[in-house]
């Protein structure tokens, strides 16, 4: 019958989910590839981060192989949607790996992250979802036919190479915090890595556990603790902090301020983080289509 696959091409990150047609997980693999790095200065996708995630893919197709792999999809998102050479990338990823590369939409990708959220949580009410990534973040809320999305450049890598103070990613998040009240009753869910880092930091995990990360809750003066406590840290102290993958560390602290930010500015006292995101919402695409 053959299983799924689903890749995310991000800005700091390339992400695999293999799963079979119940939506069994048979493989995980992530792979800090830094695809945005650099992005805001030049405009283009370096040739480092190209070379490195091009090995990723070739690697990752090994394992969708070695798992039977039927059907898959490859999306990428905020880094290559904003470079300047995003044609020539897609055109070297098929060249040199085989595999077809879908940019998606700022839309596509709220829509697939909140699939993602709903199938795997049981919440009170529908949530506002908050995708945070290296590049972008993406907010969404479907209430039958009242439906809510935008993405903002807010992101962990860009906050990071920005050198993004508290008042600028304030100002970024405007057009959401203007509308809190809409938002009220909705249970608040993070997806993306600065959301499950923060648990797995939380919970002290020296090997990360995606069952023991999701749905997990972070209180917002559990976000400023981590917030304040890693920016007192060394870089050197913070790659051998136990539930922050090394290749992280530097973008940590501005990612856990937008994760503060947010929560804080939507005066929520607190936040659902969820392991079921975009990747899961493409193999429950690819399941209908199966």
């Amino acid at each position: 019958m053959g299983n799924y696959a689903a890749i995310d091409l991000g800005t700091n990150s390339c992400r695999l989910l293999v799963a079979s047609r119940k939506k069994t997980v048979l493989a995980r693999d992530l792979q800090t590839t830094r695809l945005g790095e650099g992005l805001t200065e030049t405009g283009l996708l370096s040739e480092k981060s190209i070379r490195k995630t091009l090995q990723c893919l070739k690697q990752f197709k090994e394992t969708m192989a070695h798992c039977g792999v039927k059907d898959y999809r490859i999306v990428a998102t905020s880094a290559v949607r904003e470079s300047a050479n995003q044609e020539d990338f897609v055109r070297q990823v098929t060249k040199e790996t085989g595999l077809k590369l879908d940019v998606i939409t700022p839309e596509e990708e709220a829509y697939l992250s909140y699939r993602g959220v709903t199938e795997a949580l049981e919440l009170a009410a529908p949530p506002l979802v908050v995708d945070l990534g290296g590049g972008s973040t993406e907010f969404m809320h479907y209430e039958g036919e009242d439906r809510y999305w935008i993405s903002l450049p807010v992101g962990a890598v860009r906050a990071t190479e920005a050198n993004m103070t508290a008042d600028e990613l304030l100002r970024r998040l405007e057009p959401v915090i203007k509308l809190k009240d809409r938002f009220q009753n909705s249970p608040l869910v993070f997806v993306g890595g600065t959301a499950t880092t923060a648990v797995a930091m939380k919970l002290g995990l020296r090997e990360y556990r995606p069952e023991l990360v999701h749905g997990q809750v972070l209180a917002k003066s559990e976000l400023a603790d981590l917030y304040h406590m890693v920016k007192k840290m060394s870089l050197d102290l913070l790659r051998r902090l136990p539930g922050l993958q090394p290749e992280r560390a530097d973008i940590i602290g501005q990612g856990l301020l937008i994760v503060y930010l947010i929560v804080d500015s939507l005066g929520k006292s607190e936040t659902i983080v969820s392991e079921s995101d975009l990747l899961q919402g493409i193999i429950g695409n690819l399941s209908d289509a199966g």
